[in-house]
């Protein structure tokens, strides 16, 4: 049994390893520096992970785990299907505002920046396969328009990522501070705006929630 004390080592390995790879890419972090953040021996990292791409994957995995633990637990909830929708992706605006070196690390894999451990990890297929079956559901009960649900997922993610990684770069007058509350809810606005379009189109006007207004 894991002990309480090396369950929190483990935890802070993970947290020190995930700010090293999103800012310096897989081959720049060095687990000599993760363990001196850490406060530990590099050999006592080997402890926890018997190699770098075994620390690498398992902050992949924390990260989507993560995700995908919040997604069931509103998906599992109560609320109506698109107030399902608005949930989940305020939650997710709130994970990628709150973790950038998760997006910086994701990016780095999609251009090869990163070993081809992506690829071995289950999680995030798991976690598309989640997000599309409710679409498909929903398309299935007829509260949802007949639109690829793939496209749909994947526009989504690639359009939050965008506001917190490009669009400062492209437009940064009118980002202002990507870290601020006001910028979060006005990018959660704008991306649940668009998906409740894409939903709905051709259906049954239905008023939208506000966000960060309170």
């Amino acid at each position: 049994m894991v002990q309480v004390g090396e369950r929190s080592t483990r935890e802070r390995i993970l947290e020190v390893a995930e700010a090293f790879f999103g800012e310096r890419g897989y081959d720049g972090t060095k687990l000599q520096l993760i363990a001196q953040n850490v406060g530990i021996q590099k050999a006592s990292l080997f402890h926890y992970f018997p190699s770098k791409e075994h620390l690498y994957r398992a902050v992949l995995q924390r990260g989507l785990g993560e995700s995908e633990e919040t997604t069931l637990r509103i998906f599992e909830s109560q609320a109506s299907p698109l107030e399902k929708v608005r949930a989940a992706i305020d939650a997710y605006v709130d994970m990628v505002a709150a973790r950038p070196a998760r997006t910086k690390i994701l990016l780095r894999q999609s251009i090869e920046d990163a070993p081809g451990v992506y690829q071995q990890v289950a999680e995030p297929q798991r976690l598309l396969n989640l997000v599309v079956g409710f679409v498909v559901d929903g398309q299935r009960t007829q509260v949802f328009a007949p639109i690829d649900p793939v496209a749909l997922v994947l526009g989504i993610g690639g359009m939050v990522v965008f506001f917190f990684t490009s669009a400062p770069v492209l437009a940064p007058v009118w980002c202002g501070d990507t870290s601020s509350k006001g910028f979060v809810n006005r990018v959660k606005r704008h991306v649940i705006d668009v998906v409740e379009r894409c939903l709905t189109v051709g259906m049954a006007a239905r008023p939208a929630a506000a966000v960060g207004d309170a």
